[in-house]
């Protein structure tokens, strides 16, 4: 089998690992092909569930012994450790496969360790350092190295960089099948973030609907001085609410929810402790930051943000934005990850180089 071969095994791997994303968090997505002595596809897996088998088992479970004398195709070094499952290296050594190829190097210091004891146990290790296969490891791998989870900022704007429809129109920008996509992600992620701007404005729920919720996100409002209604929509029961406000103010009369305190600085929250809480409390992987304009500034001021999933509708707004994100956009230091269409919407996937 020759390197391209083997590489398309490898992301077709990868095509398995995403399936896993909102069920196998917080743990990596990782994806596993074995090939037997022939090179012919046996054995396909991925890890499916936090807890439960990771993507080499899967594989190897379907391979059965076929596996022997074959080949393993994994996006991410096997792990070496004893976690709520065994060491998938032990897996591996046992079915007697001889060689394995690995996307790329496990970045955590517990879990790593997999491709000495593999070579050690005789068996041919090849790491691919694949650029895709760190892309889809990048969420886990900013988690474990920073303390901070993956950062998507989410809008839906008109061509002309608006976050407000025209006068007299809907109060949707985005389609349909736009809004069921967000809501789909939602049901995957950890974590919803708005300002207090848009629960004003707007009264969102913050929550799964029309869609399977693999998890229950838990929804923060960015609150400064507390002015969130009590009445609002994100204080009912369907979900788990935090307020995030400055230091020193009266939250007397928000004991129905969690209340993060945060420094400020020049007038504007430091956002960075709060998701650092997030990850060290809860674990969490994902947040799906969803508005409003100015707390988005916030979010790029402090480099807080990893990728923008941007809902571009074919409207054009008839009012001139306060803060046109067009001219945010090519501000930031981006690169173009994916685009397709929505309904009538454009969508676009920007990775930010930090």
């Amino acid at each position: 089998m020759n390197v391209e071969d083997e590489l398309s095994l490898v992301h077709q791997a990868i095509k398995l690992a995403e399936q896993g994303h909102g069920t196998a968090e917080p743990n990596p997505l990782v994806g596993c092909i074995i090939t037997d002595r022939n090179g012919v596809v046996i054995g396909e897996g991925f890890h499916e569930n936090f807890g439960e088998e990771h993507a080499e088992i899967n594989a190897l479970n379907q391979a059965g012994k076929s596996a022997k004398g074959g080949t393993a195709y994994v996006t991410l070094e096997p792990c070496n450790h004893q976690g709520k499952t065994p060491p998938c290296t032990e897996a591996l050594i046992g079915s007697e496969i001889s060689r394995v190829v690995i996307g790329t190097k496990d970045p955590h210091n517990i879990a790593s360790g997999g491709i000495d004891t593999l070579l050690n146990a005789g068996i041919t290790v090849d790491v691919l350092d694949d650029a895709l296969c760190k892309e889809l490891l990048a969420p886990f791998t900013r988690k474990i190295q920073t303390g901070l989870p993956w950062i998507t900022c989410k809008w839906a704007q008109t061509k002309n960089g608006s976050l407000e429809t025209p006068i007299g129109d809907s109060p949707w920008i985005s389609s349909k099948e736009s809004q069921q996509l967000v809501h789909e992600e939602r049901g995957c992620i950890d974590a919803i973030v708005v300002g207090v701007g848009t629960v004003i404005a707007d009264n969102p729920s913050l929550t799964v609907r029309e869609a399977t919720p693999f998890r229950t996100p838990i929804r923060i409002v960015i609150d400064p001085n507390l002015r969130s209604p009590k009445e609002a929509n994100i204080f009912n029961s369907e979900a788990p609410t935090i307020i995030a406000c400055k230091k020193g103010q009266d939250t007397s009369s928000f004991s129905h929810c969690k209340i993060v305190e945060l420094p400020s600085n020049n007038g504007k929250l430091e956002l960075a402790p709060l998701f650092q809480h997030l990850v060290s409390e809860f674990d969490t992987t994902h947040v799906m930051v969803e508005g409003g304009a100015t707390l988005f500034t916030h979010i790029f001021e402090q480099k807080l943000a990893n990728e923008l999933w941007i809902f571009v509708a074919p409207t054009v707004s008839n009012t001139e934005p306060i803060i046109n994100m067009n001219t945010i956009c090519k501000q930031l230091d981006t690169d173009c990850i994916h685009k397709d269409i929505c309904g009538v919407d454009t969508v676009l996937r920007y990775k930010i180089n930090l």
